[in-house]
């Protein structure tokens, strides 16, 4: 059998064929080199002090009818009034489009347009917001393969766009560095609170652990100050039990996190505060 090379491909198929092919092949490169650029995000910062002090929350729905805005809102002040650098945002900014059955009803605005909009009208404090997408943000991507990060990111004041569902801080002080990821997983809530990140914190590498993991999605707050040597934070959320969570039996733990962080030599000083609202 006549081996087969690039020249006889280009007699039988002819030069536009492989020059399409070719093509295809780059665009294919580009988007998985996108796709790698914003989901394993290194953002490294420099300081001259070993205090840190930020917010983390996540799971805000803007667009939903459960969405809790005055809490949100009220949180966002307390933050400014206790001298938050940043507030870190862990997805899930947007309800989303189509995500489970029958959310459609459960919607205030429709479309990206729609809930984008109602989240640059929400007043917030003078703090900057940090953030990566959720599974509801990208349920638009999903629809109509837009980059719902960098369009929330210009439509809105104050708001960086991170990466998709995962990126990592890099604080570099004098007494060393202190690192924070952010992650939006998968997967539905478990019986046990801790079961989720604890199950996280185990799937990361050696060597690759941050010194804290910020995590979404379930819904809940929770903090365990060292679990394999990482301080994991679950972030709660901004968005009132909807009927589809009463349904499955989903608690909402609504508000968000002030973190204080002192780095040393050879050790971290963490302090967190839950800030709970109630409805």
């Amino acid at each position: 059998m006549k081996k087969k090379t690039l020249a006889t491909f280009e007699q039988v198929h002819g030069a536009p064929k492989i020059n399409r092919l070719q093509k295809q092949l780059e665009q294919e490169k580009a988007k998985v080199e996108a796709l790698a650029g914003v989901q394993n995000a290194v953002t490294v910062e420099t300081r001259d002090n070993c205090r840190i002090r930020f917010a983390l929350i996540g799971d805000t729905h803007v667009g939903s009818l459960y969405a809790h805005t005055d809490a949100l809102q009220g949180f966002y002040s307390f933050a400014n009034d206790e001298g938050c650098e940043s507030v870190f945002h862990v997805g899930d900014i947007l309800d989303g489009h189509r995500v489970y059955r029958g959310q459609e009803f459960e919607l205030r605005d429709v479309g990206l347009d729609a809930q984008v909009d109602r989240l640059a009208s929400i007043r917030l404090a003078g703090i900057q917001t940090r953030f990566i997408t959720g599974n509801h943000d990208q349920s638009f991507k999903t629809a109509a393969g837009v980059n719902v990060g960098k369009t929330i990111e210009a439509a809105t004041h104050g708001w960086e766009f991170l990466g998709e569902e995962q990126a990592r801080v890099e604080w570099r002080t004098p007494a060393g560095a202190f690192s924070l990821m952010l992650l939006h997983p998968g997967g539905g809530s478990s019986y046990a609170l801790s079961y989720r990140p604890q199950k996280i914190v185990e799937s990361l590498g050696g060597g690759t652990k941050p010194d804290m993991i910020a995590i979404g999605h379930y819904h809940k707050a929770e903090m365990m100050p060292s679990y394999r040597n990482v301080c994991a934070v679950q972030t709660g959320t901004f968005q009132k039990q909807t009927p589809f969570m009463a349904r499955q039996g989903i608690a909402a733990h609504v508000g968000g996190w002030v973190i204080d962080v002192t780095v040393g030599d050879g050790h971290n000083v963490i302090n967190g505060q839950f800030v709970a609202f109630y409805v």
